[in-house]
Formats: structure tokens, sequence, C-alpha cells
């Protein structure tokens, strides 16, 4: 190799070197840097000065890697489980290469919030997530499209008690919502179900909520073969139709009460009744979640609580439990 082709060499290699450093410091910016095997193959004296140079927790991006962080709210638990903001942090977004350079729980926190999606602050925003991009609800929707379509084709003809089977089974579902909530889901055994619940408590309150499809579809078919097995087929389709309306009509509200979505005015898509409820929803959902898990367990129905004593007044729960549970919203 000539003597200006080794000054290039080494030049080149000292400017990767630096590039790379400056990915493992965290410094912001922008930065275009190869791999080893994206360099020419007959210069080999440049793959080893390269190889030589780099740390093995030093990460090369193969070409440009944005080093960004939209200043992330982190969460840590002190000693009395009160969330507290941390300092935010520099980390790579994509692209993590071949090692990792996380070596703090901090970092590690700040890589598991930044690869959470925005949730949602609008309702176009929200019904797009729900309906387009999750699987599940479009799913259900399908099949309780399935259903309706099949009972319109039935030659039985509908009755005052076909539909007040319609009727009974929504409120199966409310029962049903409200104590396998109380019972299973803050059971004191330990099984799956739970499991999965106490990790949806310890997220931050504003999070995405949607079961997965096979959770949905499952249960919408096993009820669905189950009420077969004792109703004649043109009223086991109503029963489906209103059961898993019902808990369709969960899934959304659920969800949505976990969004930064407002509640609409009066005026808009929504009457004057549904926007109440719709707020009263979300306030005893949160003081479900942020005051004491241990009460509010009712959802599409709020008065359930009421009905099963499991509504008390919020400053007694308080001053009973001897401080103010604190917990990030976000």
């Amino acid at each position: 190799m000539s003597p200006k082709n080794s000054c290039l060499s080494a030049i080149a290699a000292a400017l990767l070197c630096s590039t790379s450093c400056q990915c493992q410091y965290g410094f912001i910016g922008t930065v275009n840097v190869f791999t080893r095997s994206s360099l020419p193959h007959h210069n080999n004296s440049l793959r080893n000065d390269l190889s030589r140079c780099r740390r093995d927790n030093t990460i090369l991006f193969q070409g440009q890697s944005n080093i960004i962080t939209p200043r992330p709210i982190l969460e840590a638990k002190t000693e009395n489980n009160y969330i507290v903001a941390s300092e935010p942090i520099i980390v790579d977004m994509q692209n993590r290469g071949e090692s990792s350079t996380c070596t703090t729980e901090v970092e590690v926190a700040a890589i598991q919030r930044a690869k959470e999606e925005t949730v949602p602050s609008t309702w176009s925003h929200a019904l797009q997530r729900f309906f387009i991009r999750e699987p599940g609800p479009s799913l259900v929707l399908l099949s309780i499209s399935g259903f309706i379509y099949t009972r319109i084709q039935s030659s039985m003809p509908f009755s005052i008690a076909e539909l007040s089977i319609l009727a009974s089974s929504i409120i199966v579902w409310w029962i049903q919502e409200y104590f396998f909530h109380r019972i299973l889901l803050h059971s004191s055994f330990q099984w799956i179900g739970k499991s999965i619940h106490r990790t949806h408590h310890e997220k931050t309150y504003f999070h995405i909520s949607i079961d997965p499809p096979e959770l949905l579809l499952g249960w919408l078919f096993a009820a669905h073969f189950i009420l077969k097995s004792v109703l004649p087929l043109h009223y086991c389709l109503s029963a489906t139709i209103g059961y898993a309306l019902a808990g369709l009509v969960y899934e959304w509200s659920h969800y949505i009460v976990h969004t930064k979505v407002r509640p609409p005015s009066s005026s808009f898509f929504l009457s004057e009744t549904l926007s109440r409820l719709f707020s009263q929803m979300r306030d005893n959902h949160m003081r479900h979640h942020l005051v004491d898990d241990r009460y509010w367990y009712a959802f599409s129905v709020p008065a359930m609580d009421d009905l099963f004593e499991t509504n008390p007044d919020v400053k007694e729960v308080r001053k009973s439990n001897g401080t103010v549970k604190l917990r990030k919203l976000i």
C-alpha cells in the first residue's frame, strides 16, 4: 500500500473510532458509519484497523442512524413505592447492533419507554388504533356481523322471548365482568390471569390496553358453543350477539379510558347521558388504579360498585390507608 493510502486509511479509522465513541457516550447527533462487511474487500488494512479500534461495547450502525430521544419520562419506585421522574437519558432508538450498551436500570427503563407507542389523545387516533392497527376488535366485530347475518337468514321469527334472552345476555356480561375482575383478577391465589392483570396495574395509567385476538375470539366462541348446548339455534345466536356486543363495548371502553382522549361535549356525537357515563367510567377506573385497587371493580356499569358496596368515599379510603397513593399518569 502506498504512503498516501496508508495515511488515508489511518485518518478514516480514527474518524470511525471517534464516531463510535460518540455513540457509546451518548452524544446527540446524526452519524454515518459502516460495518466491516460493507467495506471494500481489497482494503484489508483499513478493515484490520477498524477491528482494532472497535471496542467490545461499542456499536457501529450500518448506514445512517439517528441517536435521539424525545425526552422520555422515566419512572422509578422509591422505598415508599411513590413514583418519581428521573433524569432523561440519550439512548439509541434504532438498530441496536451486535451488543448492548445498557449498563444501568435507568437505561433499560429509558429504552423500554422509548419502545412504547404513543398513547392516543384524539378520537380519530384512538379509533384507528383500536379498529385498524389491532386485529382483535375488528375480528370480533366481523364475528358479530356473521352471527347477525346468520340470524337474519334463519326462518324462525323474532319474538319477545328472544329479545329478553338478548337483553339477559348483556346483563350476564355486566355481572360476570364485575365478579371476574373482583374475585379472579384480584384473587388471593396465583394464576396467569392475575399475573397479567398485575402487570396492567404496574404500568402508568395512560397506556395501550387491548386484549390479544386469541383471547377475544377464544372467549367469544367458547361462550357461543356453551350457549348452543343449552339453547335453540336462533336463541343461541341472539344471546351470543348480545354477549359479544357487551364484551366489545367493554373492550373499547376500557381501552379508551386508559388513553388521553377527553370526553366529547354533549353537543358532539355522544348524547349528554353517554358523555356523563364516559366520565363516570373513567373516574371510577382511575380510582381503582390510582387510589386503592381493593375497590371500584365495576366498569361498564359503575353502579355495580354501589350495589356490591365497593364504592367507598375516596377521602375515607385515603385516610384509612394513612397516605395518599401517588402514581404517575404518564
